[in-house]
């Protein structure tokens, strides 16, 4: 797996020679990026926001404040730790208050849920290591907001992600699925490391290392069959650990709710923001800041009324204008959700309506996709990197609940790009583990091993899916029961096609 924001930025900090110093280090300007990011949004822009004074602190000894934190997780300091405190430490002074300023602000919302699920406290730093807690930040692997889920991780953990709504870029709401993703795997793995790192790196991984070093091995000897990343996230946490806790930022008013006290209303029709903004007059870019998870800035209809937060003191208005936000409707804001990318005049380019044919594009490389069972576009948009839209546009696809598993698709990625998702289409076909070359081939067969967990001693039963059950919510109703393995022992593919009525298998404990 690439490894995200704060892994590698070590090399920008400690010693190196020769025509390494040219290498760009694409983690370190990631997290620049990240905090760049963080600083247009609009907290940062206005002043009298969550005002209040800095505390900043040099520290010399990095191995002896990190002893002094009395951690849970990975006690022991490496060599990487300093490099990383060091670039944080070196960071310009605004990018450094605003990621202090801004984690003080959910600090105590992730303690509470992190008490409530039993877990150590200290998680609570994961989220500003890998993402410098800019909730809009996404990588190449598709994973998005200030914990970095994947696709996966959110839906099977009660998300919802669409082309219009992805939940994961809420940070209340992300920090909900992450702490059931991080529940469940402190209770699959017995070391609470090990826990950490299929939750950055999916379970499979994790199982295969530990098959590699041993039933019985510890997490030093587990380490050495995961990727060598995971020793850099584990630096990366403990820097952000030592550096959160000598930094400090504290607040001048009274205690302070992440929305600052919103308003929420409900809303029974499409809406855009831009609507509210004109108005009302609040500002396009608070609305943003409040409902990160619509993505274009657009309230979906739906058949349950959708909810939009609004700054403190604008309900009345929202209700008393009512009907003048709604007639302010202008087609050309949703445009966004019918839109192709119009792409220069190339010979034989095929018309909507017309068969596929050799459609090629000006600075694309064309990759042919085999649809799997299970498969459907928003996924496969995700995994490439492009939208629902131009998948159908590329290939004259009008109903999508239409495609069939082992028809062929094109995609078009950039050149640049093309090898890395030719790897991907190859894995994926080849259902191959990815992992160091010394061990490809055991990986390939402990990846065989394990089809289908069924318990010693258990009982099967049926348990039939009721409105508003999702996968989480029925295991949380059996002991010893999983998100997970409700998937597997059904052979669900996508948590999402689980419907009312049906019968699921469950195995449970005698």
């Amino acid at each position: 797996m690439i490894p995200t924001i704060l892994l590698g930025v070590v090399l920008s900090v400690l010693p190196v020679s020769g025509k390494a110093q040219d290498v760009p280090d694409i983690f370190r300007n990631r997290f620049i990026k990240n905090l760049d990011e963080l600083s247009k949004l609009y907290y940062f822009t206005d002043s009298t926001y969550y005002p209040g004074k800095f505390k900043f602190q040099q520290i010399e000894n990095v191995e002896g404040e990190y002893k002094n934190l009395d951690l849970v997780l990975f006690p022991k300091t490496s060599d990487l730790t300093s490099g990383y405190f060091q670039f944080l430490n070196g960071l310009e002074s605004v990018d450094k208050q605003n990621l202090v300023r801004f984690f003080s602000i959910y600090e105590s919302e992730f303690e509470g849920l992190l008490k409530s699920a039993g877990l150590p406290v200290e998680l609570k730093y994961l989220a500003p290591s890998i993402s410098a807690m800019n909730f809009m930040a996404s990588d190449e692997k598709g994973r998005s907001g200030i914990w970095q889920l994947t696709h996966f991780q959110a839906v099977l953990n009660g998300a919802r992600v669409d082309n219009l709504i992805d939940e994961r870029l809420n940070i209340l709401l992300s920090t909900q699925f992450a702490v059931r993703q991080l529940k469940q795997n402190f209770g699959m793995f017995e070391d609470k490391n090990l826990a950490v790192a299929a939750f950055l790196f999916g379970n499979t991984k994790v199982k295969n290392a530990i098959y590699l070093a041993g039933e019985n091995a510890s997490f030093e000897n587990v380490l050495k069959y995961l990727p060598d990343s995971f020793s850099k996230h584990i630096a990366a946490f403990q820097a952000m650990a030592i550096f959160l806790n000598v930094n400090k930022f504290e607040h001048f008013s009274e205690p302070f709710t992440p929305e600052s006290k919103p308003d929420t209303v409900k809303i029974y029709k499409q809406l855009h923001f831009q609507q509210v903004a004109d108005v009302i007059g609040i500002p396009l870019s608070q609305l943003r800041f409040l409902n990160p998870h619509y993505k274009f800035s657009i309230v979906p209809k739906n058949d349950n009324p959708e909810v939009l937060i609004l700054p403190d003191g604008y309900w009345d208005d929202f209700v008393l204008w009512n009907d003048s936000i709604y007639n302010s409707y202008d087609s050309l804001l949703f445009q966004v959700i019918v839109q192709k990318i119009a792409y220069p005049p190339a010979p034989n380019r095929q018309y909507l309506g017309e068969p596929v044919k050799d459609l090629e594009i000006e600075g694309k490389t064309k990759i042919k996709y085999r649809i799997k069972t299970g498969d459907v576009l928003g996924i496969i948009a995700e995994n490439y990197h492009v939208r629902v839209a131009d998948l159908k546009y590329w290939n004259n696809i009008y109903n999508e609940r239409k495609i069939q598993a082992g028809q062929k698709i094109d995609i078009f990625v950039d050149n640049e790009k093309a090898e890395f998702y030719v790897n991907l289409q190859n894995q994926i076909e080849k259902k191959t583990v990815e992992d160091t070359n010394d061990f490809v081939e055991q990986i390939k067969k402990s990846v065989e091993i394990e089809v289908l967990q069924v318990p010693d001693l258990s009982i099967k039963i049926e348990h039939v899916v009721q409105s508003g059950e999702s996968p989480y919510v029925i295991a949380n109703k059996y002991d010893g029961v999983t998100p997970e393995l409700i998937l597997e022992w059904n052979k669900i593919d996508d948590p999402r096609k689980i419907q009312i009525g049906q019968k699921l298998i469950l195995y449970l404990n005698r």
